[in-house]
Formats: structure tokens, C-alpha cells, sequence
């Protein structure tokens, strides 16, 4: 079987576990307790983290700046920034009453990520591959940076151009900071669709959430993951200027997620994913807690070596 190399910017990272580290109550004291302390030390990196990818990106971007690019492509990961979406399943009666899923268009949040990309992609073709030439080391595929193989597949990062100079700079051993991201972010994090389908307490929610749905008019919609592809499905071929559509499409919407949140409410959906997501997350916690505390000093330090040659560039 043939494995897969997947390209991991320097700034992009996989969402985390945002589970407590409370554990079911078969867990031992000192279960809990190591879990408890590796949430901490999670919760502590992802703090660094935050620090160190701001710094990063400025070391950059001026890179960048110097070899005479001003102009650069979306960065998801910064238009968001400080933005937490929430954990929920199904929308809060107070969000779904005002601005149900939050899909119009013509939020604010809506048109910033989607207008981010327009200057760079109106840019030359030709320019676009120098960018990425000087950004990455490579235009159209990924080749000659560092690897690593998680046993399914490979990520890779550059060893060359600006993102590949200023990671080598500020992790020193970018395979090792490869390896533990991977692990913290992917193998700590449990797959949530096989948490939920495992647990029973959740099932049962799930399924009375979606007779709920039914009675209140949305029998096409099992889940919450059909539910807000419904919402975003009341805006498809609707003209940007076409008010008059859009507020239909909106009361549409909010009408949608008050049902849903209703419905979420009365079974307790989102109180049964926590707590289906707590106890794998202890688990997991308990079994990497190694790799966390490694992750937390790496990030720490490359923390302060990416503010320290910020200011240097300075």
C-alpha cells in the first residue's frame, strides 16, 4: 500500500483535545491525577504555542518582505486567531435565535476569511510560484523536506525557503518537533467519531435528538454534522446582493437551530459528548503523558528562540 506524505506548514496545527481530564469513575486515583497533569502540561503548551506562532509568522513574513513579497495567501490559522469554535454539537438557544449556525455570508467573520485570499490570488501565476519558491523551496509539490512516518502515512515540512530556514532557526531538531505535534495532536487526540459511536449513553441522546428533529420538521437531518450542512445548503446560488433572498435564507437558517438547540436541550446531546469525550481523553492522557511533557519543554523553548530572533530582526 502505497503511504501518503501530507505538507504541514510551519504555523498549521490540528485542532486539540478540549475534553477535561476527568476520568469515568473506574479510573484510579492515580490515573486521574496523571491525567489531570498532562492536561496541564497540554493546556500550558498550547499556550506557548499561541506565543510561538505569532513570532513565527513575523519571522516570516519579514523574511518574505526582504526577498520583496508583500502580498500573501489566506492564513486560516490567523484570521481566526482568537476565535474558539465551539465544542458543541448543537448551538446554544441564544446563538440559534440570533444568528442560528452562524453561515450568512454576511457576517463579518464570513466575508474576512473569505476576501483574505483575494489580493494574492488576483497576483500573476508567475509571481505565485516565486512565493512559493521563495516561501517553501518547491512550487508544485512538496520535495527535500524533513519527514516523518507516523506508521499510516508521512508529514513534512520544508528544510528550505523562509517557512524551512525559520523553522530550522527556532526548533533546531524539526523532525523531533514533526514527531511530537504529531503525536500530541493526532495520536493523543482521539478519533471523536468512534468515541461517540462507542458509547451508549451518547448513542441514546443522538437518537432522541433526531426524533426530535423529525417532529419539528427536519426529518432529513440525523445528525448535527447534516444539520449544518443544511444550513450552509439555504445559501447556495444565492446572489451576494440579493437581500431580499438572503433574509429568507437566514430565517431559514435561525429556524433550523432553534429546533436543533431545542431538541439538543431536551436530550442533553452536547452534556453526553463531553462526557464520552472526557473519558477517552483521560485514557489517552494517561498513555502519552511522556510525549506531552516533551512537547510542552520543546515549545517552551522554541518560544523563547523565535521571540528572541524577532527581536533581533527587529
Amino acid at each position: 500500500m502505497n503511504k501518503r506524505t501530507r505538507a504541514v506548514t510551519a504555523i498549521a496545527v490540528v485542532a486539540v483535545l478540549t475534553g477535561s481530564a476527568s476520568a469515568c469513575s473506574e479510573e484510579s486515583p492515580k490515573d486521574m491525577e496523571t491525567a489531570r497533569r498532562a492536561q496541564a502540561a497540554l493546556d500550558s503548551a498550547n499556550e506557548a504555542l499561541d506565543q510561538e506562532r505569532e513570532a513565527e509568522t513575523k519571522l516570516i513574513r519579514k523574511c518574505m518582505n526582504d526577498q520583496g513579497f508583500k502580498v500573501f495567501p489566506s492564513d486560516g490559522a490567523n484570521s481566526s486567531k482568537g476565535k474558539k469554535r465551539s465544542e458543541d454539537l448543537t448551538p446554544t438557544s441564544e446563538a440559534a435565535r440570533t444568528v442560528g449556525y452562524g453561515a450568512d455570508p454576511r457576517r463579518s467573520e464570513n466575508q474576512k476569511t473569505q476576501e483574505a485570499g483575494d489580493d494574492f490570488d488576483a497576483l500573476p501565476e508567475d509571481v505565485k510560484r516565486a512565493h512559493s519558491m521563495a516561501m517553501d523551496g518547491y512550487v508544485d509539490k512538496p520535495e527535500g523536506g524533513v519527514e516523518f512516518d507516523f506508521g499510516g502515512g508521512k508529514v513534512m515540512v520544508p528544510s528550505k525557503g523562509c517557512r524551512g530556514e525559520t523553522l530550522k532557526a527556532v526548533y533546531g531538531d524539526v523532525k523531533e518537533y514533526l514527531r511530537l505535534n504529531w503525536t500530541v495532536y493526532n495520536t493523543v487526540k482521539q478519533d471523536s467519531a468512534r468515541i461517540l459511536g462507542d458509547d451508549d449513553a451518547y448513542q441514546k441522546a443522538l437518537s432522541e435528538w433526531a426524533s426530535c428533529m423529525k417532529a419539528g420538521g427536519y426529518p432529513e437531518i440525523p445528525t448535527p454534522e447534516k444539520a449544518r450542512e443544511a444550513a450552509l445548503s439555504h445559501y447556495v446560488n444565492v446572489p451576494d446582493g440579493d437581500t431580499a433572498a438572503l433574509d429568507n435564507a437566514q430565517r431559514a437558517e435561525i429556524k433550523q437551530a432553534t429546533t436543533d438547540a431545542d431538541c439538543g436541550t431536551k436530550v442533553g446531546l452536547n452534556t453526553k459528548a463531553r462526557e464520552a469525550k472526557s473519558k477517552a481523553s483521560a485514557d489517552s492522557l494517561v498513555k502519552h503523558e511522556a510525549e506531552i511533557t516533551a512537547w510542552l519543554e520543546l515549545i517552551t523553548k522554541a518560544k523563547a528562540k523565535a521571540q528572541e530572533l524577532l527581536r533581533e530582526t527587529s
